[in-house]
């Protein structure tokens, strides 16, 4: 939960970057001919995505990012779920059902029983995990001994999202300790984990999406420790006034966590959203369901509400209609991440109130908005034109709400996959990549936005499949019509 600043909160909003820019194809005057179009859009794409795993490459220097894309892998809905504490996780898993992933702090380092009858390791799920010690007691290895036993003890099948000393930046900005410490017992604590040769150990730098707020002053890449050390990004990210709780807005989703999503993109790692949430009950039934809307498509790993705890008892989801959201929501997750086929909306059945956890997070700012894939049974390779099978379901539909179609296709061999939606004239408005997908069935709901998170005006677009490995590539494509609402 972020912090007042200053002593008042920002209402300042990002505006969209450059990784939400529409990229142009070249046209000169009329439609080039189909050779020479599919060669220049092939070509393009191949581009993009050497550029994207060079970027990868470039920025952790290591496999950790490419094993935390892999966590995610069979399906690009995130993992939902919610902040809990020992004592109430009955309570949360009544309001929101048994949760893919759930949001654990310790105040200090974890407890010795966190995995074997301690709150890490209660869900028997994913978990995205933080702890506190000071830079300078981990560097001089007092605390080594408690890491490796949570390390080393750590279950495998279902990804951990580790995480030191969530939002250090108001620790740093009050000399608690020097961001150069920081970073550095972040490599101790790297080495640590790596140590234990889990290969679902995430290491999650958690920052606070105000940072991506100009007024912040802050340049948020500096507290991203460089060599490869962390594998995953986590926003705490909140609508405007709701970290403060001072007239707390139903910011739209792409205002405030589009520009972390955009932030995460830019320096090529994966991302989830560790928390967010809506100080205020009034319309936050309405607000949940665009969120959940949102994330469904956000290409984010997991995103876990903060369930308020006694500091700040307002972002508590006390209404019924809000936790149903959420937990219809969290339905579709466990079925995504299941292998069967959700799609995204809103309620579902639940009982009671809860409190939660403890953290901090922030207000935050505009932009990017998504798309996404679940994957199924595998599909031999073949010969010649292995995208198979493409399909929008349904080919036409009206812009605006929850309208979607979903696009589904397959593919006969592993490869980097790249899903581009395209203006007549060959700009693209969307892209969203699936690097080292296995063969077999693809299945991406599409909204209508472009990658900055603006709905597309109603036309006539074009949605281009190319899959590329070493093998070369394949391609595919079917038009779309997009109504007036």
């Amino acid at each position: 939960m972020e912090r007042p600043h200053h002593g008042r909160p920002s209402t300042t909003l990002l505006q969209p970057t450059s990784s939400g820019k529409d990229r142009r194809f070249p046209r000169r005057g009329r439609r080039m001919p189909a050779k020479s179009r599919w060669a220049l859009l092939i070509g393009t794409a191949l581009l993009i995505a050497a550029g994207a795993l060079v970027g990868v490459l470039f920025v952790t220097g290591s496999v950790h990012t490419l094993n935390a894309r892999s966590a995610a892998a069979g399906s690009s809905i995130p993992l939902f779920g919610s902040s809990v504490g020992y004592e109430d996780l009955a309570q949360t898993t009544a309001q929101f059902g048994q949760m893919p992933i759930v949001r654990v702090y310790y105040p200090g380092l974890p407890a010795a029983n966190a995995w074997d009858g301690g709150v890490a390791g209660a869900n028997h799920s994913a978990v995205i995990v933080s702890f506190k010690a000071l830079p300078t007691d981990i560097l001089s290895g007092a605390d080594d001994a408690t890491l490796t036993h949570f390390f080393d003890t750590a279950p495998t099948g279902h990804p951990i999202y580790y995480s030191y000393y969530h939002e250090p930046e108001d620790n740093i900005a009050a000399g608690q300790f020097t961001l150069a410490d920081y970073k550095a017992a972040w490599a101790r604590v790297v080495a640590l984990a790596d140590a234990a040769h889990n290969p679902d150990l995430h290491s999650t730098l958690i920052l606070m999406s105000w940072d991506l707020v100009k007024a912040s002053g802050r340049d948020w890449k500096s507290y991203l420790p460089g060599g490869g050390i962390i594998s995953t990004l986590g926003w705490d990210a909140y609508p405007v006034g709701s970290a403060t709780n001072v007239n707390p807005q139903p910011t739209p989703p792409a205002d405030f966590m589009g520009p972390c999503i955009a932030a995460s993109e830019s320096v090529g790692l994966p991302y989830g959203f560790a928390e967010f949430g809506l100080s205020t009950a009034t319309g936050r039934a309405a607000w949940m369901t665009e969120v959940g809307n949102y994330l469904m498509s956000s290409g984010a790993l997991f995103a876990s509400v903060f369930n308020g705890v006694a500091e700040y008892p307002t972002l508590q989801l006390t209404d019924q209609a809000s936790q149903d959201v959420w937990k219809g929501f969290v339905a579709k997750s466990i079925a995504a991440n299941q292998g069967t086929d959700p799609a995204p909306s809103s309620p579902a059945p639940t009982a009671t109130v809860t409190p939660s956890s403890p953290a901090p997070t922030t207000t935050a700012s505009a932009s990017a908005s998504p798309t996404t894939s679940t994957s199924a049974d595998a599909a031999p390779a073949t010969d010649g034109n292995w995208v198979t099978g493409l399909t929008l379901s349904p080919a036409q539909f009206a812009g605006g709400g929850e309208n979607h179609t979903v696009i589904t296709f397959r593919i006969g061999q592993t490869a980097y996959v790249s899903i581009l939606v395209l203006r007549p004239d060959g700009t693209v408005v969307r892209q969203i990549d699936k690097p080292a997908h296995a063969a077999g069935k693809l299945t991406v709901p599409y909204y209508g936005y472009t990658g900055s998170g603006v709905r597309l005006p109603a036309g006539t677009y074009e949605v281009l499949i190319v899959a590329t490995n070493g093998n070369g590539s394949a391609t595919a494509e079917t038009p779309l019509t997009i109504s007036a609402s």
